[in-house]
């Protein structure tokens, strides 16, 4: 024994003395990089030299620019953009985008360029200008590139007797050895001539329905600029006309915020008189009249009963991607924006879901509830029932409702102060008049029975908030069971069978109503709630 401690006591001091040696190593290559790094800083070290070197880009970048990830009409949006900036003060600015298989081209009668201008146009990242639509210096090289192998620009600038011819043939860039530089040629023209022609050859992208598709794009793209008469803007010889709505007109409103960072916002927001649950609502954003997002749910979040806002938003001064296709939602700018914007529109959302559940919750809809609620009561006094309710405490069945005891009562709503459920306003339809009420329509009274007191149920659709439960329910002894189904809940839109989700609510509610009042076991819920569903079920196919 005491050889094995002394055999463990020297390896312990081994293995000591070998971290203090590495210990020791470490301090001293770490005094000399200390002293190294004093010396170089301070220009004492002889051994150390600098030099600049070459970080030009590779030639392989520029074709490479061609999958920046633009679609068709994104990348000729890009092209319209530098023809608006180049519009002559006073003068109407014509556009033209011509599309077919061979090429796709885009021809203005701006100002042109001279030849210094339509140098640098070529000129990766190279810009001047400010406060306009064209910034990054990357557009044209970009779109062109994600469209074809090839594309040529020729211009002429007022006031100037030449016209310049400038192209890029990715085969030439790729092979001719000469770095970064492309031909140009100068031809004579007139002093009168002003215009630029962009012209794409080797098509990547082309397919038959492409010049509609461009179409359709532009004209809600650049909507601003041809509502206010600034532009022209044809493709393939068809004009493109601004984006028309049909909408609901008094729910329009033009607005205007001041924001606290000396910046505004502006634009208009409504109701369509349809929804559309393919996702094509909400608001276009424009900066400086171009539009950056469509159908962009800013200030709310995209749910089936907000389906029919639809607006414009400008916000000139919020930042945007280098490519034009998005705001940088993570900017003070852009968040104070979206703030502003959920205020402004509070009402429009209130109204959106209360004409939503206008349009779902039909005559047809309500009449397919009471039947089913006609059965439900059926149920409820049937044999299976009170032989499930009899093995409950305080629990009766309901019996049968015949002669005197089916009451006739008023079909319809009680009065907004008497009824405890706040449900919001539906917005009416153009020249729709304020409701009235219809004629009483004679209904049997539901009824369950619990603690020897009958209980009058009665089942209504309701807007009671996105977040709220799908169903809920309101009990009070002297008015009954009111069954609320909640329309604003995300599943009531998509079920198709908006009859039986509401039963269900039904079942469901008068099962859990049954064992609250009876103080009974929650686990005779779900039983009860089935046992509601399969009887009424059967008595409903028996019609």
């Amino acid at each position: 024994m005491n050889g094995l401690k002394t055999r463990f006591s020297m390896r312990m001091n081994l293995k000591a003395k070998i971290i203090f040696t590495l210990k020791k190593g470490k301090n001293k290559m770490w005094k000399e990089y200390q002293m190294n790094t004093s010396n170089s800083s301070n220009e004492q070290n002889p051994t150390s030299t600098e030099e600049e070197i070459d970080i030009t880009p590779d030639i392989s970048l520029m074709p490479k620019l061609g999958y920046a990830g633009y679609s068709a009409p994104q990348a000729i949006g890009e092209l319209v953009d530098n023809s608006i900036d180049a519009r002559i003060d006073g003068k109407l600015l014509k556009m033209s985008v011509s599309i077919n298989k061979e090429y796709i081209s885009v021809a203005d009668n701006g100002s042109g360029m001279n030849k210094h201008m339509a140098s640098k146009s070529f000129v990766l990242a190279f810009s001047k200008k400010s406060g306009q639509l064209g910034e990054f210096g990357l557009g044209m090289k970009t779109a062109c590139l994600s469209i074809g192998d090839y594309f040529e620009v020729t211009t002429s600038a007022l006031g100037e007797a030449c016209r310049y011819k400038i192209h890029f043939d990715r085969k030439e860039w790729d092979s001719s050895g000469k770095g970064w530089k492309v031909p140009l040629t100068k031809e004579k023209a007139t002093e009168e001539e002003h215009y630029t022609i962009l012209k794409i050859e080797k098509l990547k992208v082309f397919y038959p329905n492409l010049h509609n598709f461009i179409r359709e794009d532009l004209q809600r793209r650049y909507a601003p600029f041809i509502r206010a008469g600034q532009i022209e803007l044809k493709v393939n010889n068809k004009f493109c006309k601004p984006e028309e709505f049909d909408l609901i007109l008094e729910t329009r409103k033009e607005f205007k915020i001041e924001l606290d960072d000396f910046c505004s916002i502006s634009g208009w927001y409504a109701l369509l008189r349809e929804g559309s649950q393919k996702g094509f609502y909400g608001f276009h954003t424009f900066r400086r009249g171009r539009m950056i997002t469509t159908y962009d749910k800013i200030g709310f979040e995209q749910h089936p009963t907000l389906a029919r806002i639809i607006g414009e938003i400008h916000m000139d001064h919020v930042p945007v991607t280098h490519n034009k296709r998005e705001f940088i939602k993570e900017s003070s700018e852009y968040r104070k924006v979206e703030k502003a914007v959920r205020e402004e529109i509070k009402e429009l959302v209130r109204s959106a879901r209360g004409k939503a559940t206008q349009d779902t919750v039909t005559d047809q809809l309500k009449r397919d509830v009471e039947l089913w609620k006609d059965k439900i009561s059926q149920t409820l006094s049937s044999d299976v029932f009170k032989n499930y309710t009899s093995k409950i405490r305080n629990v009766e069945a309901v019996p049968d409702l015949k002669g005197a005891e089916q009451e006739i009562v008023d079909s319809e709503k009680r009065d907004q102060n008497e009824n405890p459920m706040p449900v919001e306003p539906a917005v009416p339809k153009d020249g729709e008049k304020e409701r009235t009420p219809h004629k009483k329509q004679e209904k049997l009274k539901h009824v369950i029975r619990i603690k020897g007191k009958n209980i009058v149920f009665d089942h209504s659709f309701a807007p009671l908030g996105i977040n709220q439960p799908w169903k809920t329910y309101i009990y009070d002894p002297a008015k009954g069971l009111e069954i609320y189904t909640n329309t604003d809940f995300p599943a009531y839109l998509v079920t198709t069978d908006k009859v039986f989700y509401a039963v269900l609510h039904i079942s469901e509610a008068l099962a859990e109503v049954f064992v609250q009042i009876a103080n009974e076991d929650a686990a005779h819920i779900e039983d009860l709630k089935e046992l509601i569903l399969r009887k009424a079920s059967e008595l409903k196919a028996q019609l």
